[in-house]
């Protein structure tokens, strides 16, 4: 892996739980600087296993310290005007922000992309999320099955005439992250 290719490139990361953070980890991963943004109460994923001992703290996640790996971290409340006057200074110098909120948050927040592009105009946006951004769908939240029986998955799962099964780990979540950072990187050229 050539960790340089994104050496160049400022990364905003908005995401939690996995997908998001996997694509903004891969990017780390090739050499981009990488600030994650966690609210007030943290990522998610700080509080999936597995840990060490079975004993279940912040701190130690290992899901968490995996998918944020070669990142730097920084906590502000976009709830606030303190917040969200933070996190356009960073937007301000950044060439990548990838959020993850359901499609209304970033709106609600007055940080929507007409706003972060009036404060950067060359800002790739990258939103990860279940059903997209807009269309019949896109308010749905979605569980690895979900997924699996839409993108056809589970039709090779399971047995013919008993219920799907899962595979193991978050699948899909890891293959969205894949899925969103390819199309970030795309942007960027």
């Amino acid at each position: 892996m050539n960790d340089s290719v994104l050496q160049n490139i400022k990364v905003i990361d908005l995401t939690q739980n996995i997908a998001g953070p996997y694509c903004t980890k891969l990017l780390a991963d090739y050499g981009a600087d990488v600030i994650k943004v966690e609210r007030p109460d943290g990522d998610p994923a700080r509080r999936m296993g597995p840990f060490p001992g079975h004993e279940p703290h912040p701190e130690k996640s290992g899901i968490f310290l995996y998918l944020n790996t070669n990142k730097r971290g920084v906590t502000l409340d976009l709830k606030s005007d303190d917040g969200r006057a933070d996190l356009l200074n960073l937007v301000r110098d950044a060439d990548v922000l990838v959020e993850s909120y359901s499609p209304r948050v970033m709106v609600s927040l007055g940080l929507d992309y007409q706003t972060l592009s009036a404060v950067n105009p060359k800002l790739v946006m990258t939103s990860v999320s279940s059903f997209g951004r807009n269309g019949r769908y896109s308010e749905y939240r979605a569980t690895e099955l979900v997924l699996y029986a839409l993108c056809g998955m589970a039709y090779i799962t399971g047995g013919y005439h008993s219920a799907p099964v899962k595979h193991g780990y978050s699948q899909a979540q890891y293959l969205g992250g894949v899925a969103a950072a390819s199309g970030t990187i795309a942007a960027l050229l």
